[in-house]
């Protein structure tokens, strides 16, 4: 009866062991597949970011509308402020940020270089809105799908910025579509 016993007592242990063993692993598989979403996540925020601190400062040099170029002053002075919590976040996490845009935006800031005056203002308008939505869809994909508590807190900080910016470049692209006053009696 004592062999029975002992020979229970160890079969428990080693089969809990293994148990925990197959938990940890688990638990490795599900941190490495977060770690692959953070990591896209924050290289697609940076790409952003990049973009977003270039498109501000086109609009303060080439818009016609003081609107515009508040909304870029307001896009510059925001994402210059989170592109090193970006840059710590992923050091932390060792991942590598893109150094640029990536070259789909970049073809876009490109194509607003050439543009001055109220061409600019109607293509920066449209441009933000696309970009804004972009980002926002990225951001709350993140959200749903990173589990990482640093990325979350950033996620939960950022998110309703962008949010707001969306809304703004809305309004804005709605006010250059009306047709102008000027000009009329």
């Amino acid at each position: 009866m004592k062999k029975y016993n002992i020979l229970a007592i160890a079969s428990s242990f080693v089969l809990g062991g293994l148990g925990m063993v197959s938990c940890n692993s688990v638990d490795k598989e599900a941190y490495a597949a977060d770690q692959v979403k953070v990591e896209k996540f924050l290289q697609q925020a940076a790409t952003n970011d990049n973009f977003q601190l270039m498109a501000g400062m086109m609009a303060n040099d080439q818009s016609k509308s003081g609107n515009v170029g508040a909304l870029g002053e307001k896009i510059y002075h925001v994402h210059s402020r989170t592109n090193p919590v970006l840059e710590e976040i992923a050091k932390k996490k060792s991942v590598k940020l893109p150094a640029g845009m990536g070259s789909e935006k970049k073809a876009i800031v490109d194509s607003l270089e050439v543009k001055k005056g109220a061409d600019f203002d109607k293509t920066f308008a449209e441009v933000e809105v696309k970009a804004y939505e972009e980002a926002v869809a990225v951001y709350e994909k993140a959200d749903k799908e990173v589990v990482d508590k640093d990325v979350q807190a950033f996620i939960d900080q950022i998110l309703p910025v962008l949010k707001e910016h969306l809304s703004e470049a809305v309004a804005l692209q709605s006010e250059l579509a009306k047709p102008s006053e000027q000009g009329r009696p």
